[in-house]
């Protein structure tokens, strides 16, 4: 059996999914901005999306980074296709909770948000546990929380800027 090369994962797992949530983001500005408080007229949501794209790419190549960079050392370093492989599992409830923007509820896209980072999280860890082959889960939690700290640190300024830029509807 062959092993994916790093540009297959990136291609096949990586690239249409993250197209998820910026299709949802132009959606939802598009058709019901105001469930969301927001003046649909007040961003350039284009830029917006791509924004988000950008970020959501490069945040999956920083977890697979993180992931070969805290390898304990007792483990063998996960390859870099399979170390993008476990980022994009763990970035896919993300991704996936995106879609509830289709309902204009903002409690349902906090609910659902909220869940995805929960599910994020388990799938995260379990990978990381399975990789690695942990049988310490204090170990395993530790690297989860490492790896998975880096993109929440470089996204919350993403989202202040964006929402500091926004006018209410």
């Amino acid at each position: 059996m062959t092993r994916p090369s790093r540009s297959s994962v990136f291609s096949r797992m990586v690239l249409p999914f993250a197209l998820i949530p910026p299709i949802m983001i132009q959606f939802a500005m598009r058709d019901h901005a105001a469930a969301y408080r927001l003046d649909a007229a007040s961003a350039n949501w284009e830029w917006i999306a791509l924004l988000v794209f950008v970020a959501e790419l490069v945040s999956v190549t920083v977890v697979a980074g993180m992931l070969r960079l805290t390898t304990p050392a007792d483990a063998m370093r996960p390859s870099r296709p399979r170390a993008l492989a476990i980022a994009a599992r763990a970035a896919a409830p993300l991704w996936a909770s995106a879609v509830v923007l289709a309902v204009p509820s903002l409690g349902a896209l906090i609910v659902t948000h909220l869940l995805a980072h929960a599910v994020a999280l388990r799938t995260l860890y379990l990978d990381v546990r399975d990789e690695f082959r942990l049988g310490n889960e204090v170990q395993a939690l530790h690297v989860t929380y490492m790896v998975y700290s880096v993109p929440v640190v470089l996204w919350t300024p993403l989202f202040v800027m964006i929402f500091v830029s926004l006018r209410p509807a």
